[in-house]
Formats: C-alpha cells, sequence, structure tokens
C-alpha cells in the first residue's frame, strides 16, 4: 500500500511538472543584424535621410537634410544590394518655396505613396498626404490629404512619422507635439494603428493602445515606425525625454508578436549611437533579410545597410 501511494504521488508530481512546462509562456524570439555597411549612391552630392526600399526592392527613396527649410523627396535606382543609381526629386511631391517640409517617404504594395508635408501648415493642420507613385518615371499624382482621426488638428502636433503595411490597410502613425521655446525636437509623442476605410480614410482601431502597450513608454520620444511585410514586426527609432545631450543615445528598436493582430512584445534594442553618430529610420525590404536606416557621419548622413543574421 505504502508503494502504490509512493508511485500515485509521482505520477501526480509528474503531471503537475508537464502541465507547468506545456503553460509555460514561450521565449521571445528578435530578429538581429549584422555588421553595419555604408550604401553608395551614385551621383547623390548632399545628404540622405529617412530611407524607404519599394516592395520589389529596386527603388531607394529618402529625403535630404531633415531641416524643414527646404527638405524634398527623392529617389534612386538599385544597382546592386549597397549600391543605386540617384535619379532626382519625386515629381509632384515636393513643395516649391521654402521654408518647407516634404519627408518621410512610405509605400505600399499597390503604388499609394504617403509623405509628410507642411504645405499650408498650420492654416490646414492635418498634414499627412497620399498619392499614386509612378515607378517609371518618380512622379507622385492623384494627391490628397490623408483623412481620419488620427489627425489630432491642433496647433503643435504634426504626424511627424509613419508606417504603412505592405498591403496598404494599416497605418501606424506617430504623432508629435513641437514648442521651440521649450523643447529640442519634440516634445512629447503618441503612437498609434488605424485601419483603412473604403474611402481611403483611416481609423484607429479600438484596441491600439492595447496593442502596443508595451512600446508606448511615457519616458521616451519615439518616431519613424515601419511594420514588417508580414505585420508581426514593428521597428521604430527612440530616445529619453528631455534635453538632448551629446550623451543622448538614440536607439532602433523591434518588437515582435506571433499574431498578425496580437500584442507587440516588450521591444529589444538592435543597436544604439549617441547624437554625434545618430541613427534613425529602419526600413526593410520585403523578405526582412535587409534592413536599411540612415546615419550621422562627419558632414553629411548616409544610408546604411546591415543583412539580418
Amino acid at each position: 500500500m505504502g508503494v502504490n501511494r509512493c508511485l500515485l504521488t509521482v505520477c501526480i508530481g509528474l503531471i503537475i511538472v508537464s502541465c507547468a512546462s506545456n503553460n509555460a509562456p514561450e521565449p521571445i524570439l528578435y530578429p538581429s543584424f549584422g555588421a553595419p555597411k555604408e550604401v553608395a549612391i551614385q551621383g547623390l552630392t548632399f545628404d540622405a535621410m529617412e530611407p524607404f526600399i519599394s516592395s520589389d526592392g529596386q527603388m531607394l527613396l529618402f529625403n535630404n537634410l531633415n531641416d524643414g527649410v527646404n527638405t524634398k523627396l527623392y529617389y534612386t535606382t538599385k544597382v546592386d544590394d549597397a549600391t543605386f543609381n540617384f535619379e532626382g526629386e519625386l515629381q509632384g511631391a515636393n513643395q516649391s518655396t521654402p521654408p518647407h517640409l516634404d519627408a518621410v517617404a512610405d509605400l505600399d504594395a499597390l503604388g499609394n505613396f504617403y509623405w509628410t508635408s507642411t504645405r499650408d501648415y498650420p492654416a490646414q493642420l492635418n498634414n499627412l498626404f497620399h498619392g499614386s507613385l509612378d515607378a517609371n518615371t518618380g512622379t507622385v499624382d492623384n494627391i490628397g490629404r490623408v483623412a481620419g482621426d488620427f489627425n489630432k488638428n491642433t496647433p503643435g502636433w504634426l504626424v511627424m512619422d509613419h508606417g504603412i503595411s505592405l498591403d496598404g490597410q494599416f497605418l501606424y502613425f506617430n504623432n508629435a507635439r513641437f514648442d521651440d521655446s521649450s523643447c529640442q525636437g519634440p516634445c512629447e509623442t503618441t503612437l498609434g494603428v488605424a485601419q483603412k476605410n473604403s474611402d481611403g480614410s483611416f481609423t484607429t482601431l479600438p484596441n491600439s493602445s492595447e496593442i502596443l502597450q508595451n512600446i508606448t513608454d511615457g519616458a521616451y520620444i519615439y518616431y519613424a515606425p515601419c511594420i514588417s511585410s508580414d505585420n508581426l514586426e514593428l521597428y521604430y527609432t527612440r530616445f529619453e525625454k528631455g534635453n538632448v545631450t551629446a550623451e543622448t543615445l538614440f536607439e532602433i528598436c523591434v518588437a515582435v508578436r506571433s499574431d498578425s493582430k496580437g500584442v507587440f512584445s516588450v521591444p529589444k534594442v538592435l543597436f544604439s549611437e549617441t547624437i554625434g553618430e545618430l541613427i534613425e529610420a529602419p526600413t526593410l525590404t520585403i523578405d526582412k533579410s535587409k534592413m536599411y536606416y540612415h546615419q550621422k557621419v562627419p558632414g553629411s548622413h548616409k544610408i546604411i545597410l546591415r543583412y539580418r543574421n
């Protein structure tokens, strides 16, 4: 009888251990990337910032120095992964009279182009624009403002950055409040997810805050969201809120999820640099094998390539 009771105790213990093991959360698997490699843009003589790689990998879009004075959008065509030919301005997207800003290129698989523009601001406060991009001519037409409840329509607030899903159905929007009298750069930021409506406008998802709850930390300024082609990896840039000093770290982060409609994980810092070698604005190829972003180098800003491990 004692032996049977002992065996029963052992069996129950094994069952408990087995159940605990089965219910244990699976480890989070974050992507990692190899060493940086500077991208050569043949024929370019000025800064390249805020890159975006098209879904076919043949166009690398970017803006010049993001100073809000004479910031314009440009495009290149691919020679190889680390070499592109400079083609010129994206015709139709850029304003002609400074001071102005046309920046942060974004493109879905159907050629719907999105960018941030200060045209008519602050007379009109919704500053996210869309159009149709002809990749053969580098021309954007059918231009209009993107409507939706993600626009704060409040002076001082701008849609600073954005990331469109490959299918064009989800907009990861980044609002930022600017006040030059009290802040260097954005004073505060918010991040959200909106879904496209049949009329082309976007409505914030009811569970947007829940989806991003592990990312939206009030201690940080965060911006430049980029959603992977499978909607499972969200990349962005952040730095600690407060005065920016020579020691302030700018971090490129990623958060992941196993379900394209689920909650993102806590973020992982992939790499970071101080403002002297500022890194920002990651973008991924459709197969997620390559990341491009920009980095400050002596006298300019360059596009950097990293291969996924």
